[in-house]
């Protein structure tokens, strides 16, 4: 095989807690990630060098994008002659859905199954946190809580019948603003502890009312558009709606599968994204 074609899904966080600053200057949190069917192509070529292309002219190609930089930390760990890495941007850039982090661990799947390299779980999870927190998640299953400063990972099973809309506005929002800001031990919070074992739908959609965001509040203070959007969410309908990650990304969460059920109408600015999503899950790496 000298080419292989990969699709790198986007993710949210249906909740996320700042527990504290750590010596390191990373936060500690808690968060339960959930993978989802918005894609960034990326196909990956037998090279003698390492390279990247991106048609999105405002990422860089050398190793400050996640991309090339997870290429370039595998072939110090395990010799492979090079690969050409090319992107096709689909997932927001500066949204809080993980498109760089995916991007990143879906090379690292991709060089291993073209060059048939074999890593132990602990040397994925290992070379996947020295290229950024989020990168781990998406070398699990899809579904998962997420510690430390967002690299310890416990796979969970969780109900996948319901539906997304993601609505992304034409700004970004910066993440080290929002931690900066966060006033850490006065946030709201009643952790779910039902999911440390996987849950049954009802359970699910009940514990959704204690799901909460500690960035949000922060997010929409600076973006206050994302609250008249989603009031707009949940008056069409939706059980639970906040920001993902850091913004800019706002989704709600609908029990309908019927995208028809969905009625935005024209309140949605026309310069915002909407994207109609599903959870999923990952394959095995």
């Amino acid at each position: 095989m000298d080419k292989i074609s990969l699709k790198a899904p986007a993710k949210i966080n249906l909740y996320l807690k700042v527990l504290g600053k750590r010596e390191d200057g990373y936060h500690e949190i808690e968060s339960l990630m959930q993978a989802i069917d918005l894609y960034d192509d990326i196909t990956i070529e037998r090279s003698d060098i390492l390279e990247l292309e991106c048609d999105e002219p405002s990422l860089p190609v050398d190793e400050k994008n996640l991309a090339l930089k997870a290429a370039i930390l595998l072939q110090q760990r395990v010799y492979f002659s090079g690969a050409k890495i090319v992107l096709k941007k689909n997932i927001p850039a500066g949204s809080g859905l993980g498109g760089g982090s995916s991007d990143a661990a879906f090379v690292i799947r991709g060089i291993s199954r073209l060059f048939d390299i074999s890593l132990s779980l602990e040397e994925k999870l290992d070379l996947a946190a020295d290229i950024g927190s989020d990168v781990p998640f998406f070398l699990s299953t899809g579904q998962a809580i997420i510690t430390g400063r967002g690299e310890k990972i416990s796979p969970i099973k969780l109900p996948t019948d319901y539906r997304i809309i993601l609505i992304v506005p034409p700004v970004m929002s910066s993440t080290s603003e929002a931690y900066g800001k966060l006033k850490i031990g006065l946030t709201k919070w009643a952790r779910p502890v039902l999911l440390k074992r996987g849950i049954e739908s009802s359970s699910f959609y009940r514990l959704m009312e204690l799901f909460y965001n500690d960035l949000e509040e922060t997010v929409l203070g600076d973006l206050p558009e994302l609250e008249k959007i989603k009031e707009l969410l949940i008056r069409s309908g939706c059980i639970y709606s906040s920001v993902t990650g850091s913004g800019s990304a706002l989704f709600g969460v609908f029990r309908s599968t019927k995208t028809d059920d969905f009625k935005l109408g024209n309140e949605i600015e026309r310069d915002c994204r909407v994207f109609f999503c599903r959870p999923i899950l990952l394959p095995p790496f």
